[in-house]
């Protein structure tokens, strides 16, 4: 296999300048995104070491972001970036609490979030939270997501729209179901995603008339259902074999333009998961 081009780029005068700017102008900067490959990539964190880059946060958090989220990233080299940088902002620990989150091992997401907290400069934010919160509702871990809950209370993040979300996702994963209204009901505003998170966690946990009966609440407070809503309701509907009430819905999801063809492709996709 051929070696990957040389990406010619002049390393002087990066370290004798300390501003941010700057640092996000540079042609070696600039290259990143418009890698094509991880060897490209390797190639360009080797000539942010030797410039002595790594001591600009915006550059190495730049190089993290791509590190994980292209189609050639690999969170085993992200995590290598993120310990070579001498002190990561927050948006770096953030990058990377985000995409174990999103991994096959969030459990490892709790690490660096445990990790943060020891030896992070800078405490968690709102945009921390929810990937922490997503990656106990994976673990199922109740005693974890309540540890969590408290911590997002005392930083005074519970009124935020996204945490809440997250929190309503968590118990119902958990099968606490009496948290998940609670914070449904603390939450000083709403969106169709707060209302998905009740229907279909209500629905997962075959509480099927109190997930119907928050659709119908939904319709009473005028906030439009999407695909997601209706995979959640046809769930609910389909345990309860209601024929009346399946009719109505069937109808009220021609009336209003609702994609069937997508519902019932992501239906068969969680049942395809849950088998």
């Amino acid at each position: 296999m051929a070696a990957a081009p040389t990406i010619p780029v002049p390393l002087t005068n990066f370290i004798t300048v300390n501003n941010h700017r700057y640092f996000a102008n540079h042609p070696t900067i600039q290259l990143i995104d418009h890698c094509s490959n991880a060897d490209h990539l390797k190639q360009i964190h080797a000539q942010m070491l030797r410039a002595g880059l790594f001591f600009d946060p915006f550059s190495a958090s730049k190089l993290i972001h791509s590190s994980v989220f292209t189609e050639f990233s690999s969170l085993h080299y992200a995590h290598k970036v993120f310990d070579q940088i001498p002190h990561p902002n927050l948006y770096s620990w953030n990058v990377l609490i985000r995409a174990y989150a999103s991994s096959p091992q969030p459990i490892n997401c709790i690490s660096m979030f445990i990790r943060l907290l020891h030896e992070g400069r800078e405490k968690p934010n709102k945009f921390t939270y929810p990937f922490v919160i997503k990656a106990s509702a994976k673990l199922a871990d109740l005693q974890l997501g309540k540890g969590i809950h408290g911590m997002v209370i005392k930083e005074g993040f519970s009124s935020d729209l996204f945490v809440s979300n997250c929190l309503i996702h968590l118990y119902a994963e958990c099968r606490c179901l009496d948290m998940s209204a609670r914070v449904f009901s603390s939450m000083p505003q709403r969106d169709v995603v707060s209302w998905n998170s009740m229907i279909n966690g209500l629905a997962q946990n075959d509480c099927v008339d109190e997930a119907l009966e928050f659709f119908r609440r939904m319709e009473r407070e005028g906030v439009n259902p999407n695909d997601v809503t209706m995979v959640g309701v046809l769930s609910a509907c389909g345990k309860k074999l209601d024929l009346k009430f399946g009719r109505w819905l069937h109808s009220y999801i021609e009336k209003n333009g609702i994609t069937l063809s997508l519902i019932l492709g992501i239906m068969d996709a969680i049942t395809v998961q849950q088998a």
